[in-house]
């Protein structure tokens, strides 16, 4: 599920900033791209929730990331290889165990040298397995399990930031700063090159606007990516008119939504995220072969509902810290009473 967000942190250390930013220059001087998209430029003349809003308020926003569906598949795979090893352990335990119980209950049959040297082999073999499993396999294992169950992008319009929630090994929780941010948007890109896409926010190193938890000033660049991937170009930059608007205008350019994303791990939200067609998909008619392909599918689908679900249970809901979850509120109230 964070492989992407993962492959970005643990890029970090590997990464020369330097001739990254000057790359990117050249390809701005020759118009090889488009230079960032700053936040208080409009690029849309209407505005989407996008479905991927999970609290809304009149001092922050709480958004998804892109990668909340893509997970499961590695829960059943790297997760059924670790059940495997266990339980070759626990039953050469359990084994190795009765034959020395019996032992000592003086029964007649007497174990051998052979015996003795597999009671502590067999043993070995799932131990020293679940050694490089634990060091190659589980680190792979905790992008989308025994990790915090989402990632969320927090806009806060009172304190004029942007706070990621991740886990450690991600990033850990930081705090930047709105008008810092770069938008790699390009408003004038085909209906077709919106497809699948999502928002990603950027912030340079000679910003100085990366903060951790507690305030502390970093060193460092950083990007997020937030929203449902998208089903064409005018929803991706009605997305993102919706986050600026809330930001730079007030809740009321950019309202709350009639339904937003709920937390629980209820079983059919892993089956829905899987099955990936919703009610729009299906009104179209042109579409209802993809209806009939998903059905032959249905027991495959059942399968990665069942990982996906499997993820989140084995997974923590994570929480802002206490100062970010107050951040902004004192403000908004002292503005109320003036």
């Amino acid at each position: 599920m964070y492989f992407f967000e993962w492959l970005m942190y643990d890029g970090r250390a590997t990464t020369n900033y330097e001739e990254l930013t000057k790359e990117a220059d050249r390809q701005i001087e020759s118009e090889e791209k488009l230079p960032p998209i700053r936040t208080t430029q409009k690029i849309s003349g209407r505005i989407t929730d996008n479905l991927s809003l999970y609290a809304h308020n009149k001092t922050y926003i709480d958004a998804r990331t892109p990668n909340d569906e893509k997970r499961g598949l590695i829960t059943l795979i790297a997760g059924s290889i670790g059940v495997a090893f266990l339980i070759m352990l626990a039953g050469s335990s359990y084994y190795i165990g009765a034959d020395y119980l019996s032992l000592f209950k003086g029964t007649d049959d007497q174990l051998d040298t052979s015996d003795y040297l597999f009671m502590w082999i067999i043993p070995a073999i799932p131990l020293v397995s679940l050694y490089y499993y634990f060091k190659y396999v589980f680190p792979y294992l905790r992008l989308e399990a025994f990790t915090a169950r989402r990632l969320i992008v927090r806009f806060n319009r009172i304190t004029r930031k942007v706070y990621l929630l991740r886990p450690k090994h991600l990033g850990g929780i930081v705090a930047l700063d709105w008008d810092a941010a770069e938008v790699c948007i390009d408003p004038n890109m085909s209906e077709l090159e919106g497809t699948g896409g999502f928002v990603m926010l950027g912030w340079d190193k000679e910003t100085r606007s990366v903060r951790d938890a507690d305030g502390n000033l970093k060193d460092d660049f950083e990007v997020t990516l937030v929203g449902r991937p998208t089903r064409n170009a005018s929803e991706l930059l009605a997305f993102w008119e919706y986050i600026r608007r809330y930001m730079e205008e007030g809740p009321e350019a950019a309202p709350k939504p009639t339904k937003l994303i709920g937390k629980f791990p209820w079983p059919w939200r892993s089956f829905m995220a899987v099955w990936r067609l919703d009610s729009r998909f299906i009104k179209t008619p042109a579409l209802w072969v993809f209806v009939l392909v998903y059905s032959l599918l249905l027991p495959l689908i059942v399968i990665h509902a069942f990982g996906h679900w499997i993820s989140l249970l084995l997974c923590y809901e994570p929480k802002f810290p206490r100062s970010i979850e107050e951040a902004g509120v004192e403000v908004k109230a002292e503005k109320e009473i003036h």
